[in-house]
């Protein structure tokens, strides 16, 4: 039996033949002119678009060399304060630092294009700093350093405290003075203690935690989140609970 005069087009056409023009918001338009405007406004979009672009690589430039500058300087502070050998043991990598910094503002130019914020937070500053710092390891042992002889936990952890230091510098004084209220309580309870095992405070445990387990930027914002509300709204110097955030 033949079958073709029952075949049925998907999409019928009008007359066999493509419209001349479209009706756009109650006005008939010609398709040649809407085509015309479509290659206008691509072009007005791209030569924005790559001003924007230009703007952002310079933008994002004079910021890295500012928090690359913060970063010296507060490495600097740092390694001034240590005794003579971890002095001589390390130096700071200026190619890792600036790995640091850059992957730094990646992640905060994420934040923010998902948030729709212009700016990031002290608790994001934070985490995304010690996150980083810890992930590069900018401070490095000289090659001449006698490991053997003169290594110890200060150097082995110089990274790990180093980006404490630098995530803490964006924290509020309050959660800050709690940090060290904490650690000086432990101290008391673990001097006045018969028994052998130590106390954490607060400070070890986060250290503990860089060193051994495995985190992400957001989880140490919300660290860092929880003590500001610790900090806040707590007379107790305790942070056992943060830990498990």
């Amino acid at each position: 039996m033949n079958t073709s005069n029952n075949k049925v087009n998907s999409f019928p056409k009008k007359d066999n033949a493509i419209s001349n023009s479209l009706e756009i918001d109650g006005e008939q338009r010609p398709i040649t002119e809407i085509e015309e405007e479509i290659i206008t406004l691509e072009d007005e979009i791209f030569n924005v678009k790559s001003g924007i672009k230009e703007k952002e690589i310079k933008l994002n430039r004079l910021k890295t060399i500012l928090r690359e500058d913060l970063l010296i300087h507060l490495f600097d502070n740092f390694i001034n304060q240590q005794n003579e050998i971890v002095q001589k043991a390390v130096y700071l990598n200026k190619g890792l630092l600036r790995f640091v910094v850059r992957s730094y503002f990646d992640d905060i130019s994420r934040y923010k294009d998902y948030s729709g914020t212009k700016l990031a937070n002290h608790h994001k500053q934070a985490a995304y700093t010690i996150k980083w710092i810890v992930r590069f390891k900018p401070i490095q042992i000289k090659q001449e350093f006698d490991n053997e002889k003169y290594l110890n936990n200060v150097i082995m952890d110089i990274n790990l405290i180093f980006a404490l230091i630098c995530g803490f510098s964006f924290l509020k004084k309050e959660s800050l003075e709690l940090i060290a209220k904490e650690k000086n309580f432990a101290k008391e309870k673990n001097s006045a203690k018969e028994k052998k095992e130590k106390e954490q405070s607060f400070y070890e445990k986060l250290l503990y935690t860089l060193r051994y387990r495995p985190f992400t930027g957001k989880q140490l914002i919300s660290i860092f989140e929880a003590l500001e509300l610790n900090a806040t709204f707590s007379c107790a110097p305790t942070l056992d609970n943060l830990q498990s955030t």
